[in-house]
């Protein structure tokens, strides 16, 4: 039987985020030798996004849904929207400084964002389910 680790976001950073810090180093490392420096710096930015994005969402909804149980759905569908319009942005933002576009490999920005997403991901599930979490109420019926 597994221990649940620690809650909350200290738990979040334990659990998840210093793994998914280590793919995207892995991958910047992996690009930077068959690639260059351009394969270093697109790998770093793309798992950056990718870990913004993704931790942005412990760290908002967290608390917004410890206040009202009821508002977390619409609440978090809204971060959603509000999250992707922001994705666009920051990608076309990123892509369309003059300079900069020209020094990041593509292929490596792409590849970390999905190895950090997924590695995101699957590892948050799994921490979901080793905290044991109830997820509906029994009542008092003894």
């Amino acid at each position: 039987m597994t221990r649940p680790g620690p809650g909350g976001l200290a738990g979040v950073a334990q659990r998840v985020l210093l793994p998914v810090v280590g793919i995207t180093l892995v991958v910047a490392v992996g690009f930077g030798l068959a690639q260059g420096a351009g394969g270093v710096y697109g790998a770093l930015l793309g798992g950056a996004v990718a870990i913004l994005f993704l931790g942005s969402t412990p760290v908002i909804l967290t608390p917004l849904v410890r206040r009202s149980a009821a508002a977390s759905l619409p609440v978090a569908l809204t971060f959603l929207g509000v999250k992707s319009i922001a994705a666009l942005i920051v990608l076309a933002l990123l892509f369309d400084i003059g300079g900069l576009a020209d020094s990041i490999d593509f292929l490596a920005f792409g590849i970390a964002a999905v190895a950090a997403s997924l590695g995101w991901s699957i590892l948050q599930v799994v921490a979901f389910r080793n905290e044991r979490v109830p997820t509906y109420d029994l009542g008092n019926k003894q």
